[in-house]
């Protein structure tokens, strides 16, 4: 098993490592390593800066592998991370020479919502110093990543537009990815244990049913005796596809027709009875209710292919020594 990690280290992922790195002690977290692995223009890449970028990386890893495989892993990482960190350099280089305008509220807010998420001042300081930082440099961190935000910003994702007929395109071109499975509308009556033995709720939950058989309307009965959030609105859950309710309670609804009621069917919470009033069969989700996601996903695609080009662009121009 491989674990993902962000193939991008700008924008929000930036900050994001950023805030897991103080949270994820790694091999030398109590040194400061300060040697220098490459030069781009005027600025370094330091050890720490590359171990900083990789802990959230290497916590993963340790959850997956052990001993030498662990070490092969972090070893094979270690190349890609450096060539990131190294394009993030670039980018702030840049961000430097065109003078990005910054204020230091702006690297305070960041400082304070990281400095939020520990229980204590003392606690986030001795966590910064396990990590070889100080707040100073944490601060600049938060700076330089804000700075390369904004240029970033500007020359690559305000440049980013996806136009209605690429959107309606994709839908065309990928039939399969937007196809609904099997699904009903339900309404459920809950009975719960807890206040009651598990013996007193499922005879409650059997006559709840009786009466259902004897003419009494669902949504009636759901006001008056369901323990279930949706109790208000007579339990109606709404639209569920196959696959989304636990195993046995899926397992009963998708084999039931249109009208039919379950018996109590028990689950950690307590008894449970459903009523399908609607059924769909798999069909492929209309245009419009997708129509976000795959803006969402060429927009993503798009901006992806045009960092890159900046970035050619950028290092054409570029001194760049790796140590």
């Amino acid at each position: 098993m491989r674990p993902n990690f962000p193939k991008h280290l700008f924008l929000a992922a930036l900050f994001l490592s950023c805030q897991t790195a103080l949270f994820c002690p790694f091999a030398r977290s109590a040194e400061v390593v300060e040697r220098i692995l490459a030069v781009v223009n005027d600025e370094i890449v330091t050890e720490q800066d590359l171990e900083f970028v990789m802990a959230p990386v290497v916590a993963q890893y340790r959850t997956a592998y052990t001993g030498q495989e662990l070490q092969e892993k972090i070893k094979e990482a270690r190349a890609e991370f450096l060539n990131k960190v190294i394009e993030d350099k670039l980018i702030l280089s840049e961000a430097k020479r065109r003078q990005v305008i910054l204020k230091d509220a702006e690297v305070d807010d960041m400082m304070a919502e990281v400095r939020n998420k520990f229980p204590s001042k003392e606690v986030f300081l001795k966590t910064l110093e396990e990590q070889g930082l100080t707040e100073k440099k944490l601060w600049n961190r938060f700076r330089d990543q804000l700075i390369t935000q904004k240029l970033v910003a500007y020359e690559v994702k305000s440049r980013v537009s996806v136009s209605p007929g690429e959107v309606v395109d994709y839908y065309k071109a990928h039939p399969q990815t937007f196809l609904q499975g099997d699904r009903v509308r339900l309404q459920q009556i809950l009975v719960r244990i807890g206040s009651r033995s598990e013996e007193e709720a499922k005879t409650f939950a059997e006559s709840i049913v009786m009466q259902l058989n004897e003419g009494k309307l669902f949504e009636e009965l759901a006001k008056t005796y369901s323990e279930g959030s949706e109790a208000k609105e007579g339990g109606e859950m709404g639209w569920v596809e196959q696959g989304q309710l636990v195993g046995a309670i899926d397992e009963k609804i998708f084999a039931m027709s249109q009208g039919q009621i379950t018996p109590p069917i028990q689950t950690s919470l307590g008894f449970h009875i459903f009523k399908v009033i609607e059924r769909q069969a798999s069909s492929e989700k209309p245009l419009d209710q997708v129509r976000d996601k795959i803006q969402e996903i060429i927009f993503k695609e798009k901006l992806g292919n045009r960092l890159q080009d900046w970035i050619k662009n950028l290092k054409k121009n570029a001194y760049i020594s790796i140590r």
